[in-house]
């Protein structure tokens, strides 16, 4: 059997060739299952030479690694009202789902919940003008996820905070946390995409293990009362070894918590307030991130969505927070979708600093991801962008509600010989919290200090981004992407990467900084070096090596400011083995 499709010299030209070289038989079969309307092969050619339809992040035919994909694409033909929609139908296993999503100026972004396998997704601008693209969704071979969890402390319902006419049980809170986890994942493997360095991403839980469900219910032994009087870095520290020492502990974990219990405890105060005001008015707050665990506050759950129907709605809600009873975490924005926005960004940060990432002067682990909500809308009805400064569009400071750990606790790499590391010793990635006391708790827990910003709304301090130059790169303008030091480390990194047939090398390998050399050596070669400020986590100076063939060694330069006297110093070889060490300089 053969069918007619047309070549590229002419129009109207025909050649006859095989079937499979247009549709292989299975996805015949799967077009066939699934009903879609394609009458014959000649009749989906024609209308795919005639749509004005284009994708333009995805080839047709692409293989996934994640579940939720964000498709972006142009219309180039037709009017130009800012009121239209393009129609998606994704249809798999025989199962078909139909939503709508807004157009402005020609473009188009669509969330798509992807099943595994094939995925068949139309899209139909109007009766003529349809595209077809089929998407692959298939999670890599590996154990190394990234588990969500719902922290309820002991004494709690496990209901977080949030307006009476919100749905906010722990069912409810689960949908929500499930789909922000998915969304990150999405998020981070289209900018590692846009970086260059392809679209890889971590996996979750339940797509290792398909047992699991997506958001683990996670029940601490911790009172509500005395987690209510808590610290951000006691939680941090005691959660993690809380879960650590549970059925959960696993050296192959990163911990994405959220604390049930957090209370925004309200205020008579009428003017604005700074963002450390409203920390201090919210009691169970957190928001750090390192080791093998992320963990936030739910003081802003209410403004997330259950479901991928109402991420667009989400983000473009205008509804103003009561200040008075709720907390606002917007970016000074003071809406619900700010708030949404903003505090997804904050979560998307601080997972970050567990795939140990320090902080940049710019881009995602710098100030710039309050506008995470622009990579998913189109249009005016955006919330309005906060710069990536110390100001937003309005003079107000910018507010973040993250806080990075200046350290980590553990080496996650096996070495030759005895190394210095930064702080207790473990065969776990979030410190041996089992023997230690509660002095050494105190004394070893993480210092942790804010990300910088003025004190006051009022302020007129304007501090000008040193690095401004990847702002306007090929991503919408949207003013979300890694710096390249941050995307190259992402890239080789053994949660982004197949682990089976890489754990017996990953243990041989070696890997040493010879600090009164000033020189790395490694066997399987040096993939990015990177010298932190010990103090900030900030990057001073990176150093990438891309080729196919990484070097071995490494002299560094010393090409750093006087003004920080110790340093750390972080190298990632090519098996993604991460070493930290401190030295003075």
């Amino acid at each position: 059997m053969s069918v007619h499709v047309g070549c590229e010299c002419s129009p109207d030209c025909r050649r006859r060739v095989p079937a499979p070289a247009v549709l292989p038989p299975r996805r015949l079969r799967t077009l066939h299952a699934n009903r879609i309307m394609v009458m014959d092969t000649r009749e989906e050619n024609e209308h795919e030479h005639n749509s004005s339809i284009f994708v333009t992040n995805f080839q047709n035919g692409e293989s996934v690694n994640y579940s939720l994909v964000l498709i972006k694409g142009i219309i180039t033909r037709g009017n130009s009202n800012n009121q239209d929609k393009i129609l998606c139908t994704t249809s798999c296993d025989g199962i078909q789902k139909k939503t709508e999503w807004n157009v402005h100026n020609g473009e188009f972004k669509v969330i798509v919940q992807l099943k595994r396998g094939e995925n068949i997704i139309e899209l139909q601008h109007t009766e003529q003008h349809r595209k077809i693209i089929f998407l692959d969704y298939t999670p890599r071979k590996t154990n190394l996820r990234v588990t969500p969890v719902y922290i309820i402390c002991q004494g709690h319902d496990g209901y977080f905070q949030s307006p009476y006419d919100n749905e906010n049980s722990v069912e409810s809170a689960c949908k929500r946390l499930a789909l922000g986890s998915k969304l990150i994942q999405s998020i981070t493997a289209e900018k590692l995409f846009e970086s260059g360095v392809g679209r890889k991403t971590f996996q979750l839980e339940h797509e290792v293990d398909s047992k699991k469900p997506e958001c683990i219910v996670f029940r601490s032994t911790l009172n509500v009362n005395k987690a209510r009087k808590m610290k951000q870095a006691e939680l941090w520290t005691h959660f993690g070894r809380e879960l650590m020492l549970s059925d959960l502990g696993s050296n192959e974990r990163k911990f994405l918590g959220f604390v049930s219990c957090t209370r925004f405890k309200g205020t008579d105060i009428d003017k604005p307030m700074t963002h450390d005001e409203i920390v201090s008015l919210t009691e169970a707050y957190a928001a750090l991130g390192g080791g093998g665990l992320a963990l936030f506050g739910t003081a802003c759950l209410y403004t997330w969505p259950e479901s991928v129907e109402e991420i667009i709605p989400k983000f473009l809600d205008t509804t103003p927070v009561n200040t008075r009873r709720f907390m606002d975490d917007s970016g000074y924005r003071g809406t619900f979708g700010g708030c949404f926005a903003t505090t997804l960004g904050s979560v998307f940060h601080e997972l970050g600093h567990t795939f140990d990432l320090g902080h940049t002067k710019d881009g995602i682990m710098g100030r710039g991801f309050d506008n995470i909500d622009r990579v998913f809308t189109v249009g005016d009805k955006r919330s309005s962008m906060v710069k990536d400064n110390m100001n937003n569009y309005n003079g107000k400071p910018v507010q973040h509600s993250t806080i990075a750990l200046q350290r980590n606790i553990s080496v996650t790499m096996n070495v030759a010989e005895p190394l210095r590391v930064l702080g207790p010793r473990s065969k776990t990635t979030l410190g041996n919290f089992a023997s230690m006391s509660k002095s050494d708790i105190i004394r070893r827990s993480p210092n942790v200090t804010p990300i910088t910003r003025p004190s006051s709304v009022y302020s007129n301090i304007s501090n000008k981004t040193d690095c401004k130059r990847n702002i306007n790169r090929v991503n919408g303008n949207d003013s979300i992407y890694w710096t390249r030091n941050c995307a190259v480390l992402l890239s080789y990194h053994r949660w982004f990467n197949n682990e089976y047939g890489r754990e017996r090398q990953a243990i041989t390998r070696y890997l040493k900084f010879d600090k009164n050399k000033m020189m790395i050596i490694s066997t399987a070669g040096i993939r990015i070096v990177e010298v932190r400020d010990e103090s900030n986590g900030m990057v001073l100076d990176s150093y990438e090596f891309t080729n196919l063939l990484p070097e071995k060694r490494f002299l560094l330069p010393f090409t750093f400011s006087s003004k920080s006297k110790i340093l750390t110093i972080v190298v990632e070889d090519d098996l993604g083995n991460v070493l930290k060490q401190t030295f003075s300089y």
